[in-house]
C-alpha cells in the first residue's frame, strides 16, 4: 500500500529534520542561549526542548546564504559565475 502523505505524516518529517539541526549544532558545541540562560556545549534535546531556533521547524533553512544552506564557499564557482555575469551584462 502507499504511504499516505498527510498533515501529520509532515509534522513527522519536520519534527525529523529539526532534530538533525539540533544535533548538528549541538555537535558543533559553543555557547547558546537556552531559557534565558547562557548553556555550554548543551546537549541536542536541551536544544530541542527549549525551542531554541524554532525557524529551522517551517524551514529548511533561514535563508539563502552559502552558510545557511550547507553548502560550502567556493571561489572558483564564485570566479565563474561572476565572469559569466560579465559576459552576460556586455
Amino acid at each position: 500500500m502507499m504511504e499516505r502523505r498527510n498533515k501529520h505524516w509532515r509534522i513527522e518529517q519536520r519534527n525529523k529534520i529539526y532534530t538533525a539541526k539540533m544535533k548538528i549544532y549541538a555537535s558543533y558545541g559553543g555557547s547558546f542561549i537556552l531559557n534565558g540562560e547562557n548553556v555550554i556545549n548543551p546537549r541536542w534535546i536541551e536544544l530541542y526542548k527549549a525551542n531554541w531556533n524554532p525557524v529551522y521547524k517551517s524551514v529548511r533553512t533561514p535563508c539563502s546564504c552559502w552558510m545557511c544552506c550547507g553548502e560550502k564557499y567556493n571561489r572558483c564557482r564564485y570566479k565563474l559565475d561572476a565572469r559569466r555575469i560579465l559576459e552576460e551584462s556586455l
